[in-house]
């Protein structure tokens, strides 16, 4: 017993409607878009979508996944965001070996620096930058540590 299915997408009025919403859908999301560039504030799912229910005369707004599903729409969110952009470079980097080469030097640290500074310097860097920091920091602190000891025990000579 076969049945066939006619398509719902095949009625004439659906796809007129469905083009209606689209539209509605990508004009939307462009003016949250833009708003939220004015703002500073970063283009994400959430945020087109919070904003766009502010905009919208009916209050209605779009729904994150309408900005994944409507390819107008999330051609401008992908040219605009810029934690797609973040994902999309962090795809391409294979796990390399970091090279030591960092010319940093913690002796010049000083203890009575400021804080929150330092780490607004840490949030604008990379997660390999981090990575790459903090295991510089680890080697200091070893070598460091092995060097006190040996110190330590050529006082009781």
């Amino acid at each position: 017993m076969s049945h066939t299915f006619d398509s719902i997408n095949d009625k004439e009025w659906l796809k007129e409607t469905h083009l209606k919403r689209s539209n509605r859908s990508v004009e939307l999301g462009k003016q949250a878009i833009n708003e939220l560039i004015k703002q500073g504030k970063p283009v994400t799912y959430k945020n087109i979508s919070n904003l766009s229910k502010e905009l919208d005369p009916e209050g209605k707004g779009i729904h994150p996944n309408t900005i994944r599903t409507n390819d107008a729409l999330y051609g401008y969110y992908k040219q605009h965001s810029k934690t797609y952009k973040q994902k999309e470079n962090g795809k391409n980097l294979k796990p390399q070996r970091i090279e030591l080469n960092d010319n940093m030097d913690f002796r010049k640290i000083k203890p009575d620096r400021k804080i929150e500074k330092v780490q607004r310097n840490y949030m604008k860097l990379s997660k390999q930058e981090l990575v790459q920091r903090l295991i510089l920091a680890e080697q200091y602190i070893a070598e460091n540590n092995t060097k006190w000891v040996a110190n330590y025990f050529e006082m009781f000579k």
